[in-house]
Order: structure tokens, then sequence, then C-alpha cells
């Protein structure tokens, strides 16, 4: 079957505040649509030059609240994802970033620790490992940094 493959970027540096929990990244397929996103690869790095690590988070859910916006800016900003291989196909898909009300029903599938020290994790997910979520239902990033530094990040996602 032919896949179409999108990235989500946060387009700017997404400012944390020390001990600060922040959705910095998020797409969501509302369940009216009837496919899920497969997630590729994921990209973050930090632009900080100094402090203990980081913790990131990946979640998966049907984000009960404060889902990405399809416009405006509340609870978080949209982005546009945009097509980088496949038979084009608009994405259908929300995407959107720095919350400023956390998003509810998530659940954490993986966590990692990373400094913000020049700290980047670029991680092309195995094929056959790689997770998904079903229609109403999407991924977000999710930091948590003891020192005020600012983020970056990608997700590389297909429809299925």
């Amino acid at each position: 079957m032919a896949k179409a493959g999108y990235t989500a970027l946060t387009p700017s540096t997404v400012s944390l505040t020390a001990n600060g929990t922040k959705t910095i990244l998020g797409a969501f397929v509302p369940a009216a649509l009837g496919f899920g996103l497969d997630l590729k690869k994921i990209r973050i790095g930090f632009g900080g030059t100094s402090g203990a690590p980081a913790l990131v988070g990946l979640m998966v859910g049907p984000y009960t609240t404060n889902p990405p916006p399809e416009t405006g800016t509340a609870p978080a900003t949209p982005v546009t994802p945009q097509q980088v291989y496949g038979r084009t196909i608009a994405p259908g898909f929300l995407a959107a970033h720095t919350w400023t009300a956390e998003p509810t029903g998530m659940t954490l599938i993986d966590s990692w620790l990373l400094t913000p020290n020049g700290g980047l994790v670029m991680y092309d997910i195995p094929l056959g490992d790689t997770p998904d979520c079903a229609p109403g239902n999407g991924f977000s990033l999710l930091v948590n940094s003891p020192i005020a530094v600012g983020v970056r990040a990608g997700f590389w996602l297909e429809r299925c």
C-alpha cells in the first residue's frame, strides 16, 4: 500500500520555564476522518549551554482536553503539516506546538533524559516498532527541564 508521509515541526523555539512541564508538539486525527497515524521519526534539540538533563516524554491518546486546534492560538498554536513523500494528499490531521494548557487523556509510552547542553535526539523508529494511533487519537511530546531553555522538535508521521 502506498504511504503518504508528513512532518509536523515547531516553527520556532519553544521557551521552557525551570521545572515546568510543557507539551511542545502534538498531532491529532479527528475520529470522523477514519485513519490513524504512524509515528516514524522524532527530532528534538535544545539550544541551552548548561543545566541538568530535561525529562522528555512521548505520549499517545485521545486528547480528552486541549487537542491541537484547527485555528487560533489557544490552547496551542497550530502547525501546518508538510508532505515529504508519497502520493499527494491533504494531511487531514491537526498539529500544534507550545500548549498554554496541558492536554489530558494521554498515556506515556516512552521517556528519556536529554541534556540542554546542546542535547539532540534524531531517532528513526525501526520498521515494525513504530507506534501508531487510532482515529480520534494522536501523539504529543512533553518536556520538563530543571532550567529555562529553548527547545525545537519534529515528528515524521504517516497516515495509516
